[in-house]
């Protein structure tokens, strides 16, 4: 990936001091010691940490390096940047501009640096009060109809949950899930979790892949897709006001069931948490229902009972995908925190719901 030294010299190169003054109506120039990764990503991007001055303020930014040939997740991201940022301004960080070509056809992209939520804060279940206000102003915005006001931004790029690609690509993942299944029963060390729920597994993937029709007609609209705390930004996290949220990494956008934001919001931090655990039906109860009643402060209103929206989205997402990824991992001699709170709670809440 690119150096230190590189962005440093792409930077005089390109000239980008000029493109700030004209951004900031006064000089500016970059303080070089001050170039910071942040993030490497497999080679295909690298995000950076920029600090420029005018002499008495110091303004950080961040550059993000997308490497061709681009994968399909950069040009979602690009075009929620460069097409959709206008409209979502509201919620995402200001891009001040994107360079096309910069080496070998490198795309540089120039953001406003948001301060992440985590580090300013020790999150709490309370922080919910704060965040999910602002993910259900986020959703209403495109919610099933109100997005084709916008078909002009997003019809030819927005990946669509209910596309026959994705469809595809839902089921291919549930036929290796079954392959892994099996060599999970072949695995000595992964034998004893897996053979509980190997026969009601099976019985649910013949389900598939939409396993909660309820899911689907409970309403779709862009979605972030990958919404942990590492993703949330905030100015204002320790003042005792509304929070002024941002959100980043949209490499995960696309039109969705909203609840999917909500499991790796709040769900998915339960497993991770022990110690929220044993207060997890008080936590999940109350993020549902607040996430509901934010909504129909837009006139949003669900049929299905949030909390089972919840438990729905979550299985539906550990079913086609998550459940895979988590055992290839295991039987790959690597870790995996989730993967027995997946199969357990595939299991309660399977039956719960009617899977098996």
């Amino acid at each position: 990936m690119s150096s230190k030294e590189e962005v440093i010299q792409q930077w005089r190169r390109f000239g980008w001091e000029n493109r700030f003054k004209m951004a900031f109506g006064k000089p500016v120039k970059l303080l070089e010691k001050e170039v910071e990764c942040l993030k490497n990503s497999r080679e295909r991007t690298s995000i950076w940490k920029l600090m420029i001055t005018d002499g008495t303020t110091e303004i950080p930014l961040v550059l993000k390096i997308y490497k061709k040939p681009l994968k399909e997740n950069h040009v979602v991201e690009l075009n929620m940047y460069q097409i959709a940022n206008t409209f979502l301004q509201e919620f995402m960080p200001k891009v001040y501009w994107i360079e096309p070509n910069v080496k070998s056809g490198e795309i540089w992209m120039f953001i406003e640096y948001c301060k992440p939520l985590r580090g300013q804060i020790k999150l709490d279940p309370s922080h919910y009060d704060n965040i999910i206000p602002t993910v259900a102003k986020f959703h209403a915005a495109t919610f099933e109809k109100r997005i084709s006001q916008h078909s002009d931004i997003f019809d030819s790029w927005l990946p669509d949950y209910t596309s026959m690609s994705m469809d595809s690509e839902r089921r291919k993942h549930i036929e290796k899930t079954k392959e892994y299944l099996d060599l999970a029963m072949k695995d000595s060390n992964l034998r004893g979790l897996v053979e509980p729920c190997y026969k009601n597994l099976h019985r649910i993937f013949r389900k598939g892949p939409i396993f909660f029709p309820e899911l689907m007609e409970s309403g779709q609209s862009l979605i972030h897709g990958d919404l942990h705390i590492h993703n949330i930004s905030c100015r204002n996290a320790n003042e005792n006001e509304e929070w002024d949220i941002q959100l980043v990494d949209w490499e995960s956008a696309k039109y969705a069931p909203g609840w999917f934001d909500l499991v790796v919001l709040v769900e998915i931090l339960i497993d991770f948490r022990k110690d929220w655990q044993k207060n997890a039906d008080a936590i999940r109860n109350h993020c549902a229902q607040l996430y509901s009643d934010e909504m129909k402060k837009y006139g949003i209103t669900f049929k299905t009972d949030p909390v089972q929206l919840m438990k729905m989205a979550y299985l539906q997402r550990t079913l086609e995908k998550r459940l895979l990824n988590h055992l290839r991992r295991v039987l790959r001699g690597e870790k995996s925190v989730l993967l027995e709170r997946y199969l357990e709670k595939t299991m309660v809440w399977g039956k719960e719901l009617g899977l098996y």
